[in-house]
């Protein structure tokens, strides 16, 4: 029997080196699928589809491309930086590398991008999914992640909060509004105009949307995009009847529609958006 790799060991494999500084998005595709479904080649990710999307967004202008989380199941006989050969506009890439079982395990997250025309990558952890308002915790997990996010995540026009780290803001009870008590929009400099916050299912609860609708003042945009197919614990899905993104520009939500091209037609468990922030 194959014994299954210790996910500490394809984290040392895949360690980045280097930090993008200088990424730059102005016009970003949104992917997202049904993760219940298996494509073509039998694994529940992005891999069978993952060049023809980006070879499509490519044409469409894209200059960068967000993936919801679990895009891609590691192994060894597919590497997902072969997908971006021969993409011309295209300068960074989003996505997370995940072990596929009973259960799915996130390895790391991997921003592919472009220096000095070679495709290098940069890996990320995410830190924590809810927040517990204790002082332990906060000394142990919250301090590093807000050093984090200044030290390590600020990629140029951008940085990444993923899944349910947006829950550093919190939502209060008594005043109905978002608390920022852990100072984490002072850690981001003014020269961040994109928070990506892709997502591994759809998040209901209210407080979700004031949460980005929060991040998203002074003038920033935050763009969140998750999988459909999540079941509760009575099996039913609740996927909602929108697109699985949402998009916030300083305080307000922006409706990103789906494309209805031939291409996206042809690729049934696939939902695309393009994000054009020159244009808004």
């Amino acid at each position: 029997m194959k014994k299954k790799p210790s996910l500490t060991n394809l984290i040392r494999k895949t360690k980045s080196i280097k930090q993008p500084r200088s990424i730059n998005i102005r016009k970003l595709g949104i992917v997202s699928h049904d993760y219940r479904r298996k494509e073509q080649n039998g694994y529940r990710d992005f891999s069978h589809t993952l060049k023809k999307v980006l070879m499509y967004l490519d044409g469409e202008d894209c200059d960068s491309v967000l993936f919801s989380l679990f895009t891609i199941v590691k192994r060894n006989d597919f590497k997902a930086k072969s997908a971006l050969r021969g993409l011309q506009n295209i300068k960074t890439v989003f996505i997370e590398e995940f072990l596929d079982g009973s259960e799915r395990e996130a390895i790391r997250y991997v921003v592919y991008y472009k220096d000095d025309g070679k495709w290098q990558e940069y890996g990320l952890t995410q830190k924590f999914g809810t927040v517990a308002y204790t002082k332990m915790f906060a000394k142990k997990v919250i301090e590093p992640f807000v050093a984090e996010v200044n030290k390590q995540r600020i990629l140029g026009n951008c940085t990444v909060l993923l899944c349910g780290e947006t829950n550093i803001v919190k939502y209060s009870k008594a005043t109905g509004n978002i608390e920022d008590k852990h100072g984490i929009l002072n850690e981001i400099p003014n020269k961040v105009k994109v928070i990506l916050n892709p997502i591994h299912d759809r998040m209901t609860r209210f407080e979700m949307k004031l949460k980005r609708k929060y991040l998203s003042e002074r003038n920033r945009w935050v763009v969140s995009a998750w999988n459909k197919g999540k079941e509760d614990k009575n099996g039913k899905v609740k996927d909602g009847v929108r697109p699985a993104w949402t998009v916030f520009h300083n305080g307000s939500e922006v409706l990103i529609e789906k494309i209805g091209s031939s291409f996206i037609q042809s690729q049934s468990n696939i939902e695309i958006g393009i994000l054009d922030i020159t244009n808004m």
